[in-house]
């Protein structure tokens, strides 16, 4: 089928163009409205003339000023402003340059969006501009900035500056995010503050207690020895979007399990020295520790770093600061990483790469054509978006070509059908001298893992979400569905598919996910859903639960509960309802304990999932597609019970032969051992 969006990406590679691809597709975009074509014309007029700077032999001290008095208008523009500033650090040594630099961070009104990218600027190119006064005008101005506040208080830690350590003391009893308050504990054990007397200070003014628990774990995680091995590469994993200990809460979805479940089997790898997962934690409370130690060479750290998980726009604005969060873990505890491994077209990643760069390790990239694949509709035609979401996708688009040229190896997820259409979208793979090859490594799952027998039903009420199987109705056959709960994960659909139709008299619906406490926006408005859908049908209860996401442990004990109760009449069924779904490990696990699988037919699963052989492709774009995607199969088709089990074990079968984590990680091991060969990074072992 002609998609209008990889033919533009072709044309441009070809085209050999001066233009950057956000200008050309500004350029050749559909017509939205006249004052949408305003916009995008003015968009594409800054981008073309920050590129221009890009492209200059020598970039004039002018070209600084005039982008100093720009910053703060845009935070995807700022991003490429401040890094071409950051590029021409000399021009900042320069008296007339940093005097309007010392000057604008003097001034009371600037939006602290600028302000914050100042203290940016101050950091990455080592410049202590800021007076006491003007330190301590700026936190009491912009109090109520947490940005800002974070890159103050790295600030006074990076140039050790003393005198304001009473004044972010006394912010340690105040109501601000806990990473900040860990930054602050961190900033005053560097300026010789005496643990002791900071813990004194928290128990005389913390009610509840918890930052003391924090410090105590923030000791034990500054001091706890990381590296037990001399000998073998140190690979760190980032996954900045959730946390694989509380998958299906929040963002966690099934990258967490992933890379734990990966990281403990290359860290048994005889040439692998360390694996240390990263991520970012927000949500701190006494059962948060700041580290897991899954196996003695594989860590999970949960990095301190402030990002607003509200504002979708946090990794722009923050990606210099998470390059320099990593980078001081990682000197403080005197890791020097062989490989660096990242997973999304986005700015963490890219701060990431950045970083790579600068400690000399290796980057490897996980390429996965997200947004690409939506930039077009069903027909192949270019969609429309309004110029702020355009620039949005651009960014992501254009992070990935960045990344593309900074990398050492790339890892695609699939077989051959998945590399043809990653050089679709990424037409430079395909170029003469592209110097890195794809590495086609699938997804994988514990197919080892053991499970106790429990009492199933008193587990799911032990952790019912408000709704659970009556025991009048535990005789019927499950469909399950696991996942966060998010609008593209689709389970308002499900719920709808499966209570409008006849399958909820044959089938009862467990969905789990989402998070008793603190629930997100997200999670928030689906569950507000069901208990709105459920009211409207009251004969439902008792045949739908919804429990809140569990350790992979608990879930993978409860799919085999589940298929030990298996009825010979109707076979337990998992329901993938994403609207798109990349790999899908949830459905990998799923299959491996027997469940007949039904996956979205857009994204990555039909790579492993063989409509009609190991389980069901169907559409998946909103309930009424759902509903006949699965009565279709269930109620409309020619197979009997014993073709059901039949695809059930083929579906097992696939798992087991091709996605068995044990010949996963000996594939990423190969490719990881590969790079660091070249470099001479290998070890001798016995």
């Amino acid at each position: 089928m002609l998609n209008a969006f990889t033919d533009m990406r072709r044309r441009y590679f070809e085209s050999h163009s001066n233009e950057s691809f956000a200008e050309y597709y500004l350029t050749h975009r559909c017509y939205v409205s006249e004052q949408d074509d305003i916009a995008r014309n003015q968009l594409k007029e800054k981008i073309a003339a920050i590129r221009v700077l890009y492209e200059k032999n020598t970039v004039e001290a002018d070209d600084i000023l005039h982008l100093l008095s720009e910053l703060g208008g845009h935070p995807y523009l700022d991003r490429y402003m401040v890094e071409l500033i950051i590029r021409n650090k000399e021009l900042l040594l320069k008296e007339r340059v940093q005097n309007e630099l010392q000057s604008i961070l003097r001034v009371a009104n600037i939006t602290p969006a600028k302000m914050a990218h100042l203290i940016d600027i101050c950091l990455e190119c080592d410049l202590p501009l800021l007076s006491e006064d003007a330190f301590r005008a700026a936190l009491n101005s912009y109090k109520l900035d947490y940005y800002v506040v974070s890159v103050l208080v790295e600030y006074a830690l990076h140039f050790a500056i003393r005198e304001p350590a009473d004044l972010l003391r006394d912010l340690l009893c105040q109501s601000i995010p806990e990473n900040i308050k860990l930054q602050i504990i961190d900033y005053l054990i560097e300026v010789n503050f005496d643990p002791a007397e900071i813990n004194r200070w928290l128990k005389d003014h913390d009610e509840k207690g918890q930052m003391c628990n924090l410090l105590h774990d923030y000791l034990r995680f500054r001091h706890e020895e990381l590296i037990n091995e001399d000998c073998g590469i140190v690979v760190i994993q980032t996954m900045f979007y959730g946390d694989p200990e509380f998958s299906g809460r929040g963002q966690n979805g099934g990258l967490g399990t992933l890379l734990k479940t990966l990281g403990n089997y290359l860290s048994r790898h005889r040439q692998v020295s360390q694996v240390i997962t990263l991520t970012i934690q927000q949500d701190w409370n006494e059962h948060t520790p700041f580290f897991n130690r899954y196996d003695s060479r594989h860590l999970l750290v949960r990095l301190p770093i402030y990002i607003s998980s509200e504002d979708r726009n946090a990794f722009v604005k923050r990606e210099l600061a998470i390059k320099r969060a990593v980078a001081r873990f990682l000197s403080l505890r005197q890791i020097q990483p062989d490989l660096i491994h990242i997973r999304f077209l986005d700015n963490a990643s890219k701060a990431m790469a950045a970083l790579s760069k600068e400690i000399d390790a290796k980057l490897v990239f996980t390429l996965t054509p997200d947004p690409h694949r939506n930039m077009a509709d069903a027909n192949g035609e270019i969609l429309c978006f309004r110029v702020d979401e355009t620039l949005e996708k651009l960014n992501k688009i254009t992070i990935g070509d960045e990344l593309l040229a900074m990398t050492d190896g790339i890892v695609g997820i699939g077989g051959d059908s998945v590399r043809q259409e990653l050089e679709l979208y990424f037409p430079q793979l395909k170029q003469t001298g592209t110097p890195v090859d794809i590495s086609m490594i699938g997804e994988g799952i514990d197919t080892e893992i053991d499970t106790q027998p429990f009492d199933l039903w008193q587990f799911l009420e032990d952790h019912t979400m408000g709704y659970s199987i009556g025991p009048s109705h535990r005789d019927l056959p499950i469909m399950l569905n696991i996942g966060r709960l998010n609008e593209q994960k689709g389970q308002q659909h499900l719920l709808r598919a499966w209570g409008d139709s006849r399958l909820w008299q044959d089938y009862n619906l467990l969905i789990i996910g989402g998070s008793k406490h603190g629930e997100s926006a997200e999670e928030a408005a689906i569950v507000e859903y069901f208990q709105k859908y459920m009211a409207s049908r009251p004969e439902l209860l008792g045949r739908f639960a919804h429990i809140e996401a569990l350790p992979n442990a608990d879930v993978r004990s409860i799919e085999r509960s589940i298929m030990d109760h298996a009825t010979a009449r109707m076979p337990n069924v998992y329901v993938c309802s994403s609207v798109k779904e990349e790999f899908g490990i949830s459905i990998l696990e799923a299959m491996s304990e027997g469940f007949l699988i039904f996956a979205p037919i857009i994204g990555g699963v039909k790579t492993y999932l063989i409509d009609g052989q190991n389980g069901f492709l169907i559409d998946t774009k909103d309930a009424l597609s759902i509903q006949q995607g699965i009565e279709s199969v269930l109620y409309y088709s020619s197979l009997q019970p014993n073709n059901f089990q039949e695809i059930m074990q083929r579906g097992k079968r696939t798992v087991l032969d091709q996605f068995s984590m044990d010949e996963i990680a000996k594939n990423f091991a190969k490719l990881y051992l590969g790079l660091s060969a070249d470099d001479g990074l290998m070890c001798v072992m016995d």
